[in-house]
């Protein structure tokens, strides 16, 4: 039987609390016990009901976890009822709201009621939500907006007025735990310090990175890890041996005017409300304060190594040429994305962290041929479409010659299984007439009633074992069917990638490593029978 949803939503961004951060009528504890009160005093709704809150998150977009889980609840068919106490919990955007309640919802045949709204959506079937209701929404949509300038304001006001509002400092600093204040921290500022003076010595970004690396100067990542900031950390994926400076690296620290003792906030914004996309700030919208906290460079320092880097040419961006296997060609010693570079019929791949890391780095510094790369995954995807082939054949002479035996197995335990019933039966008829005492037939009902258990766990076992062979012959055959379709177009598609294709890492052009997006059954098969053939 499907049950209620009962959706509870909370959050500080949209103005849901009211002074000092309390609001009773919206807290969430208090929507947890109009609804269930609401539920328990109707008649035409089941009493059970799968409650999901999400306690922190904005409503101007539907980005929240238990609402997506929610969403999905109702796809699958686990619930068929959404209780909200307003139309603002579900959401405050306006379109998005009525998208749900006038498409999606009712293509899901989930039931949606407002409580304090009084909105039953049975009450508008064949119809549209009402002008109050779209009304009503329009007002929360508005609200938010509102809601949002007066946030923003008050941050600006706080940044004008020196308080740093963002989460950790810069490299170099660290935020004292009492104040919140910025202080250098003895060693990472040393560490900046000296970046700044290489730059003002004429150095361009490759040659301090030369000298960080040559010095054994961890990376801020590593520095912070190795000094317990765990959230200041690197990449996870990365090899110890390749946490390296890079150009990247020194130019955002030259780059940085923070380390002349100024704040520097609101370098990005949001594109609308509630949008998790951000584009970066006009200059005019930054708010700068300076000496803030104590500097490790001064504003001219800072200026003249800025400019040392400025005319300097930028690493080049990935290519733009169309290619199927974009994002899924790594590099299999550090683990980053290969960058394509495009030379007309011969385009090649390099590792981006290689050339700006250069002889510090274990990384080929070999670019790889696109067709090479292309012929090794082709090469890959026959062999694996062959070897589906074979198994797909050994299932069928496997199937043919147990499904006979099997099937006879059940037949038999069927059979038997009748026969202890019977028997079972007997010795209570005996019992009842006193021909046998109650000890002699409790101890033979056991008896019998054991042999019962153990062969219809037998029979579940068969049973199971012809499912899961049904459902592995229908994977092998599902992923031969799309292989077979896809490779017909002699070429590699867009769709043969994604379907396929997990990830290729590349070593060097003889070394070429491709990673499949197969189930684990199927990885397994494939790996088994790679396995046999070499053994063989």
């Amino acid at each position: 039987m499907r049950k209620n949803a009962l959706y509870l939503r909370l959050s500080l961004a949209d103005g849901d609390l009211g002074k000092n951060n309390k609001d009773e009528s919206n807290s969430v504890e208090n929507q947890r016990t109009l609804l269930v009160n609401f539920l328990q005093d109707r008649d035409d709704l089941a009493d059970e009901y799968i409650e999901y809150v999400d306690d922190g998150y904005t409503g101007t977009n539907f980005e929240r976890p238990e609402f997506k889980r929610m969403i999905e609840d109702a796809k699958t068919g686990k619930i068929d009822t959404i209780i909200v106490k307003d139309f603002s919990r579900f959401g405050r955007d306006y379109i998005g709201v009525g998208d749900y309640l006038e498409q999606i919802l009712p293509i899901l045949g989930i039931r949606f009621i407002s409580v304090n709204n009084n909105y039953d959506s049975n009450d508008y079937l064949g119809k549209t939500m009402g002008m109050d209701m779209a009304i009503h929404n329009l007002v929360n949509n508005l609200y938010s907006k509102d809601i949002s300038k007066k946030i923003k304001s008050a941050l600006r006001v706080k940044w004008k007025n020196g308080q740093w509002t963002g989460g950790k400092p810069p490299f170099g600093y660290l935020r004292d735990t009492e104040t919140g204040e910025w202080v250098i921290d003895p060693v990472a500022g040393k560490y900046v310090r000296a970046i700044f003076d290489k730059a003002i010595e004429g150095c361009n970004t490759t040659q301090i990175m030369y000298y960080m690396n040559e010095q054994k100067i961890p990376t801020p990542g590593k520095y912070n890890k190795e000094n317990g900031l765990t959230h200041y950390g690197y990449n996870q994926k990365l090899p110890e041996t390749e946490v390296l400076w890079d150009c990247g690296m020194i130019r955002t620290i030259l780059c940085r005017y923070e380390y002349t003792g100024a704040l520097v906030q609101g370098k990005r914004q949001s594109v609308a409300v509630g949008s998790k996309i951000t584009r970066k700030s006009k200059y005019g919208d930054m708010v700068i304060t300076k000496n803030v906290h104590p500097a490790i460079v001064s504003e001219e320092e800072y200026e003249l190594a800025k400019a040392t880097i400025m005319f300097m040419n930028k690493p080049g961006y990935r290519g733009t040429r169309k290619f199927a296997l974009k994002g899924k060609v790594r590099c299999g010693n550090c683990r980053r994305s290969m960058v394509l570079m495009e030379s007309g019929a011969n385009d090649k791949m390099y590792c981006p962290h290689k050339k700006l890391t250069g002889k510090f780095s274990k990384c080929s510094d070999e670019a790889v041929s696109v067709m090479i790369i292309e012929g090794h995954v082709w090469y890959a995807l026959q062999q694996v479409l062959y070897i589906l082939d074979m198994i797909q054949e050994d299932i069928e002479e496997k199937a043919n010659a147990l499904d006979g035996v099997r099937k006879k197995k059940l037949k038999q335990l069927e059979l038997e299984n009748d026969k202890l019933k019977s028997e079972r039966m007997r010795q209570y008829e005996a019992y009842a007439e006193g021909i046998i005492t109650k000890e002699k037939y409790l101890l033979m009902k056991q008896q019998l009633t054991d042999k019962v258990n153990r062969n219809q766990t037998e029979m579940e076992r068969l049973t199971h074992l012809s499912v899961e062979e049904n459902t592995y012959k229908t994977k092998v055959a599902s992923a031969i069917e799309l292989l077979d379709g896809e490779m017909q177009h002699e070429k590699i598609t867009q769709e043969l990638v994604d379907a396929t294709i997990d990830t290729v890492y590349v070593y060097d052009k003889k070394r070429i490593e491709v990673v499949f997006k197969f189930d684990d059954i199927l990885m397994r098969a494939i790996e088994k029978y790679q396995k046999g053939e070499k053994e063989a």
